[in-house]
């Protein structure tokens, strides 16, 4: 099974990326998906809207999956592969999650060889200026570990805002893919599917 990991910080909007684009992954790709929540509080996916979809859903306990629930994600990830045997896993952790410490806790995982594993941030183009003034260290070390940087809500700044935005990632000499994008509208969806299955 591939997994895919998509973080980012609260507000981000990383639940609707990934409903607005689980249904063009799963028709494109042929794929059987599980999704798998860590619930932080009352923040995360519903798992009833998730199943209307036709998606599996395990919430986790609440906390931070990189830290205090390395071996519940492995024993998680375990049971899905046991009880679904799905062709790709769809990890959303709490926005306070370091995605490379949770791919050195999948480098622990006993099961079947895990496939690819791609990490897809979500970046806030409406709060990117004060969070990236209030949390610039976990902000790089997210952007860091990124396969993919998605800067979301398009559709709420201007055009200089995002190349405002996309230029404050290049200064931190990252070579990574950045691909502007609307969840709630739809806008380059496709190109958001075609990176992270890439």
């Amino acid at each position: 099974m591939d997994l895919l990991l998509i973080s980012g910080f609260l507000g981000s909007g990383k639940t609707t990326m990934v409903l607005s684009t689980i249904e063009r992954i799963i028709q494109r790709k042929h794929k059987k998906v599980v999704i798998i929540v860590n619930d932080f509080g009352q923040i995360g996916i519903d798992g009833k809207v998730m199943e209307k979809f036709g998606l599996e859903v395990r919430e986790m306990p609440s906390g931070c999956i990189c830290c205090t629930l390395g071996t519940d994600l492995l024993t998680t990830l375990r049971d899905v592969e046991e009880g679904f045997n799905p062709d790709l896993v769809i990890i959303e952790p709490t926005g306070v999650a370091d995605p490379e410490a949770i791919h050195e806790t999948l480098k622990l995982y006993t099961g079947s060889p895990i496939g690819t594993v791609r990490i897809v941030i979500i970046v806030d183009a409406v709060r990117y200026p004060v969070i990236v003034k209030a949390l610039e260290r976990p902000l790089k070390n997210q952007l860091k570990a990124a396969d993919v940087i998605i800067i979301n809500k398009l559709d709420q700044v201007d055009e200089a805002a995002i190349r405002s935005i996309e230029q404050s990632i290049r200064d931190m000499n990252l070579k990574t893919k950045i691909i502007p994008a609307s969840a709630t509208l739809g806008t380059n969806l496709d190109q958001v599917v075609d990176a992270i299955l890439a």
